[in-house]
């Protein structure tokens, strides 16, 4: 394999690839990238043997095609120092030779035949998104669910697509996210025949899809296997194992037959309740919303820090109500609410609020006791 690339456009790639490369594996196959040099284009993959991505690179002059298997660290290494435009890669045997003007590196490389066979993006899609709201989707969601579960459904995200909508739900048990929006045309159709479809899918995959989308004009497609799930763009293929397990009857979880709202300005808000949670200490991480006919006051007190106190004019429909909440989650929410206004819905002191940001998106935030 003979390939002469650009350098700016393959270390973009190999920084892709690099998010999916094990960092302790004892197979020396999983450090690496495979490097593939065929029809004009370098296709750089990697695998976690849970998620796989693989990034085409056209700006290459291919001279000799072939595969190559290399160390992924040291070969970014290589690529982000160097100071050349274009670099060359020669393989031969098991070694590789990168060059630039100045510079002259010999790497060890690895069987090919050793790394995994990754799946391919076969036939029609099953659905096919606009990626810039399928990345909004993605951020208004990941954030929700559990760094750590022992119920494996809390570590993903849900994927749903069904007649012209795809919703994805986040939750760890305490909060949940849930973000809709319109397929492409085209995609109704086949999902009919099938019911909808649905897979969760680890916070991995999701994070590093939401980096790959970076044309929000592009279209993602999408297949849903009975083990796997594959994004496609025009220049990456990102494919991932399902989280097993049941994702929990979020339908089930929105509130309803809220009697109390408030109305606000969400980045208002979200100042209001940062300032507010600026003396929240170990002893006392939730903040009190006292909500009445004169707006809103919020407050902390910490027997460690102090006490604050932020007077916050808003509409608010409903009998008087002190609720507490955890900041953290509820400020995380207001900064992915992609509309200027939302409103909180609420019931009681020990039920569950509703946060909406228009139609599309909602988020469940349950109350703290604050003694």
């Amino acid at each position: 394999m003979k390939v002469i690339c650009n350098r700016g456009a393959l270390l973009e790639a190999l920084n892709l690839a690099g998010n999916v490369v094990a960092s302790r594996t004892p197979k020396p196959s999983l450090l690496c990238v495979k490097l593939s040099a065929a029809d004009d284009q370098l296709t750089i993959s990697a695998t976690d043997l849970e998620v796989a991505v693989r990034c085409v690179d056209q700006q290459v002059q291919i001279d000799e095609p072939g595969n190559a298997l290399l160390p992924a660290d040291k070969l970014r290494d290589i690529v982000r120092e160097s100071v050349d435009d274009t670099l060359s890669l020669q393989v031969e045997g098991m070694g590789a030779d990168i060059r630039g003007q100045d510079s002259h590196f010999h790497l060890f490389t690895q069987p090919v035949d050793d790394f995994p066979a990754l799946p391919p993006f076969d036939g029609q899609a099953d659905f096919e998104v606009a990626a810039g709201l399928l990345k909004q989707m993605i951020g208004q969601t990941v954030f929700a669910i559990a760094k750590e579960s022992t119920r494996y459904a809390f570590n993903g995200i849900l994927v749903s697509a069904k007649g012209k909508k795809l919703v994805l739900v986040g939750t760890d048990g305490r909060r949940l996210a849930l973000a809709k929006g319109d397929l492409s045309a085209g995609s109704a159709a086949a999902l009919q025949e099938r019911d909808g479809l649905s897979a969760i899918l680890p916070a991995k995959a999701m994070q590093l899809l939401e980096k790959i989308l970076m044309d929000p004009q592009e279209t993602v497609k999408v297949k849903i296997s009975e083990n796997q799930v594959i994004f496609q763009t025009a220049g990456v293929t990102l494919s991932s194992n399902r989280v097993e397990g049941q994702f929990p009857p979020y339908e089930d979880v929105l509130p309803k037959d809220a009697d109390k709202k408030l109305t606000a300005g969400t980045a208002d808000l979200l100042s209001a309740t940062r300032r507010a949670s600026l003396l929240t200490g170990e002893d006392s991480k939730g903040v009190r919303f006292a909500l009445s006919a004169s707006g809103l006051v919020i407050s902390t007190r910490s027997a460690e820090s102090g006490e604050a106190t932020v007077n916050f004019p808003c509409k608010y429909e409903g009998a008087d109500l002190e609720i507490g909440f955890n900041p953290q989650y509820l400020m995380e929410a207001l900064r992915v609410a992609d509309n200027d206004e939302v409103s909180l819905e609420m019931i009681s002191a020990n039920r569950p609020g509703l946060l909406r940001s228009g139609s599309n998106f909602l988020y469940v935030i349950m109350p703290v006791n604050l003694g």
